[in-house]
């Protein structure tokens, strides 16, 4: 932030059904009476095997790096390849203290840091934003869950008081375009400082999450910009798009 903290430091915070085939036949004929030949054997009824509806993908063990953001997908200059964080290295945001991660129903989670540059930044220059990106596998319908409980919690939670007292706002921002099943785009704002810390009349800091589902996967991501910098809306959109097509390519 300004006073030369990371901008993240303000974040607060089927079973498949068996559809069996009906059977089709008739009796058989009985022999008319007195006829020498012998009564042909029953007929077999004809039925086609048994079909099934496509049964939901197993949970795998881990998350591979190919449905997470690449290098190619940064709206700008990568800084270097993408961080594989640690388990809860970076929280979800906080929205007013609602829970909206429905963690009981999570089969598998991991994060990443990927930090980007302007494309046309020099060599050495600080990052233009840094992203996190949460992949989470559901089970069952946690996925569904989770995007209906986050919209849920944004819009219970218009405004609220960071650590420091500062006053957040919340705004639902539409879906993302091309975000697969379903999407959401999340804007947070805040009063501007600069990079000393001082506050910057008439302005905002603002810092965005894309959050996407594709089937049991969602993937999260957060872009909360760099230092006194706010995020884009637009670097966010495009985030969003690629991360939808990364858990699609990987999950289907």
């Amino acid at each position: 932030m300004g006073n030369g903290r990371h901008a993240a430091s303000w974040l607060v915070g089927g079973v498949a059904a068996l559809i069996v085939g009906g059977c089709s036949g008739s009796e058989p004929t009985a022999p008319s009476a007195g006829s020498a030949s012998a009564a042909a054997p029953p007929a077999l009824a004809s039925s086609a095997p048994p079909s099934e509806s496509p049964a939901a993908a197993a949970i795998p063990d881990s998350i591979p790096a190919i449905a997470f953001l690449q290098v190619v997908d940064a709206p700008g200059k990568a800084k270097e390849k993408p961080n594989r964080l640690g388990a809860g290295d970076q929280k979800l945001p906080a929205f007013c203290k609602s829970s909206y991660e429905t963690k009981d129903q999570v089969g598998v989670r991991a994060t990443q840091l990927l930090l980007f540059a302007s494309e046309d930044a020099p060599e050495g220059s600080t990052p233009k934003a840094a992203v996190y990106e949460d992949v989470i596998v559901y089970r069952n319908d946690g996925a569904e869950q989770f995007m209906a409980s986050l919209r849920k919690a944004v819009q219970g939670c218009a405004t609220q008081k960071d650590d420091s007292g500062v006053t957040l706002k919340n705004f639902l921002r539409g879906p993302v375009p091309g975000g697969g099943d379903d999407s959401v785009l999340i804007e947070r704002t805040r009063p501007a400082t600069d990079d000393a810390g001082e506050p910057v009349a008439g302005q905002v800091h603002s810092l965005f999450w894309a959050a996407v589902r594709q089937g049991d996967t969602i993937a999260f991501v957060s872009n909360t910009g760099w230092e006194s910098g706010s995020a884009e809306k637009g670097d966010t959109v495009t985030l969003g798009t690629r991360a939808a097509a990364r858990i699609k390519a990987w999950r289907g």
